[in-house]
């Protein structure tokens, strides 16, 4: 396994500005662009995949062999920002997706998310032993914060599994979540369909450090699993909207020694707030979200939570209901990654780069609105792009 490569930003000073930053960005997307041959463009069009005996259909088949270190490398493809990347992750993605066998047993994915320090690692350390020992191999996704300064992360949850890392079923696949909001990273949704694809049958995603209303892991999950810790509030802050409503399934983790009563007290807790929030609102009709307490340190209440994974799994499945939770979260993804590439489009036209430093000083003198800046960026990008030509490696 391979970490994920640094972002490839440079290190800003204080007074760099977001568009300096995205300029310097964007011309090294596009330099990648322009070195790009013309077959590489050709196969962007649509319907196209991967050509017979090229490096991408190699890397597919190895992904779909099991292979850990072909799999590695076609994540990193595609996360990558590069161009000529992002082609040749797309149609590896592509060959994965329709090569794999659909006899195979459905797999479940878990979202695992939680505030800082309540010891989403640990529980997944603690979790991925007692799966592996009921059979299953499982895939860690585990997305770690970027530093808003330097754009790097330090991608260290491995260090804290050391079992898992060393484990031939298991495979850990850090990630970056190049400051996207919600918990997640860009491309979280394709890199779980590849170590799915690799046969992974159980895949764990952690999310980063969140409050309340990160719930972008909702997105390419089938089951959210939401870790609090022992004295987290009170009932009040159960019954807020997002983050705790979201959840199939809440676990008080830390719940040993002194902070077992606690751990008690916040289980009885939340088991009340989600009384409440029943009467006005239900995320699954045909699933109840319980409150149970475990500990991952001393590994007690894992095989409790564990067991009710898999009977969500069950109903799910029998009843039809995870399959299309799936169509609709592809369909998500989907208008997330046309707003990426719009984005994209309209940061690279240099148009639009020029009169964004103009309309930068602008706003700097207080005279202007935001929104009329916006406005006119998209009109100058309206009348200098064709829309009938768009750019490759997106």
């Amino acid at each position: 396994q391979k970490y994920a490569p640094r972002n490839s930003v440079p290190p800003s000073s204080c007074d760099t500005s977001r568009w300096q930053l995205g300029g310097m960005l964007l011309r090294s997307v596009a330099r990648c662009s322009r070195a790009v041959s013309d077959v590489g463009l050709r196969r962007m069009s649509n319907g196209a995949r991967a050509l017979p005996g090229s490096d991408e259909e190699r890397i597919a088949r190895g992904v779909l062999a099991g292979n850990r270190f072909l799999l590695s490398r076609a994540i990193t493809l595609v996360e990558s920002t590069r161009a000529d990347h992002r082609i040749s992750g797309r149609e590896i993605l592509e060959v994965a997706l329709q090569e794999a066998d659909v006899s195979a047993k459905p797999s479940i994915r878990i979202g695992i998310s939680g505030p800082p320090g309540v010891g989403k690692s640990s529980f997944i350390e603690a979790a991925g032993k007692e799966l592996i020992k009921r059979g299953r191999k499982v895939a860690v996704v585990c997305v770690d914060p970027t530093s808003v300064i330097s754009r790097g992360s330090i991608l260290g949850d491995k260090t804290r599994m050391n079992y898992l890392s060393a484990e031939p079923n298991a495979f850990i696949r850090p990630c970056s979540n190049g400051l996207q909001m919600g918990g997640l990273a860009q491309h979280t949704d394709e890199v779980v369909m590849l170590c799915e694809a690799a046969g992974y049958d159980t895949v764990l995603i952690e999310t980063v450090g969140v409050g309340q209303s990160e719930i972008l892991v909702n997105e390419v999950s089938d089951m959210f699993l939401l870790l609090l810790p022992p004295g987290g509030g009170d009932e009040l802050q159960g019954i807020k909207k997002g983050i705790v409503e979201s959840a199939d399934l809440i676990a008080i983790n830390k719940a040993d020694g002194d902070l077992l009563m606690p751990a008690k007290r916040a289980q009885g807790e939340y088991q009340a707030a989600l009384m409440a929030l029943r009467g006005n609102s239900k995320k699954r009709m045909w699933w109840t979200p319980e409150v149970l307490t475990c500990s991952a340190k001393i590994h007690k209440g894992i095989e409790e939570v564990l067991d009710i994974t898999d009977k969500f799994r069950e109903k799910g499945t029998d009843s039809g209901e995870l399959a299309l939770c799936r169509g609709t979260q592809r369909a998500s993804w989907m208008w997330r990654k046309a707003e990426e590439s719009l984005m994209q489009m309209l940061r690279a036209e240099p148009a639009v780069q020029e009169l964004a430093k103009t309309l930068e000083d602008e706003l700097r003198k207080g005279k202007r609105s935001s929104r009329w800046a916006a406005s006119e960026l998209v009109g100058t990008f309206f009348a200098h792009n064709r829309l009938n030509d768009p750019p490759q490696g997106l």
